[in-house]
């Protein structure tokens, strides 16, 4: 079973949920698709295994062969190629390596060369798996990483995924092919407005999702009563206490307190029940 954790917003506590849960659940693969910021490393540790450096096609103008007829800027919708009435300039940050103008260069003027843009790596630490992207600084698009990083999930293998936070193209590209959403989410105003929007790509992607409630006791809306209304799963919650974020800043695992322990064991026994019932 895949296992996506999500959230609408940022600071909901998203990677202290995924991390713990995949920490008592054994067996199961951690994958970090926050590729941008990955940190569940922070937690879990290990020693790095493997390290494989992706690549994407960006294009290179033959200059000798170019007619600048414009052709490629027409058919790029990244905006990546500009014609000048002496010159064409590409932008690789802009590239997302459709190859759509090298299709359509009638002088075959154009081919496509390897752009480094981040690493896949894997490391392993007394059972525990981890897995997760780092794309490089100054990279314009993150889904071609993800979607390296999900191929590289083994076939049949238990995984929990860290997502990015937000609704935007990232956080959809990791949601995408799992088994459930978790969406973890805190009781302020803000997290129940962002929570709203998860929900709604959810729903248009299908997916069958349920609610974990972080910092549970603060002063704000009753999510749990929300989610009621909603026929929103609450899959389990998290109290708010000082204890917990200072370990968290120390970059431990919660799992070690039986009464955290317990938690996280009570969600994935939930996750289990609630896909169950498809």
């Amino acid at each position: 079973m895949r296992i996506s954790i999500a959230s609408g917003k940022g600071g909901t506590g998203k990677t202290l949920v995924a991390t713990n849960l995949a920490a008592v659940s054994d067996g199961a693969l951690l994958v970090d698709l926050d590729v941008e910021e990955p940190n569940c490393h922070i937690f879990f540790g290990g020693d790095e295994v493997t390290r494989k450096q992706v690549c994407r096609p960006v294009p290179v103008i033959d200059t000798g062969r170019c007619t600048l007829c414009g052709n490629c800027a027409k058919v790029c919708e990244f905006h990546a190629i500009v014609v000048l009435p002496k010159q064409v300039l590409v932008f690789p940050e802009l590239c997302h390596g459709c190859g759509a103008c090298s299709m359509f260069c009638p002088e075959e003027a154009i081919t496509e060369h390897d752009h480094p843009m981040g690493d896949v790596v894997r490391r392993e630490s007394d059972g525990r798996r981890l897995l997760y992207g780092e794309l490089r600084v100054g990279e314009a698009s993150s889904a071609p990483l993800i979607r390296r990083v999900k191929s590289e999930i083994p076939d049949g293998a238990s995984a929990v995924i860290d997502c990015p936070p937000g609704t935007a193209c990232p956080a959809v590209e990791c949601m995408k092919g799992s088994d459930i959403c978790v969406l973890v989410t805190e009781p302020t105003p803000f997290g129940l407005h962002d929570l709203k929007l998860a929900l709604e790509v959810c729903r248009k992607l299908r997916l069958r999702s349920g609610v974990f409630v972080n910092k549970q006791g603060i002063p704000g809306p009753d999510v749990r009563q929300f989610c009621e209304e909603h026929g929103v799963p609450v899959l389990g919650e998290l109290e708010f206490g000082r204890a917990i974020a200072e370990r968290y800043s120390r970059g431990e695992l919660l799992i070690d307190s039986p009464a955290h322990r317990r938690v996280f064991e009570e969600l994935r026994r939930s996750i289990t029940e609630e896909q169950g019932r498809r």
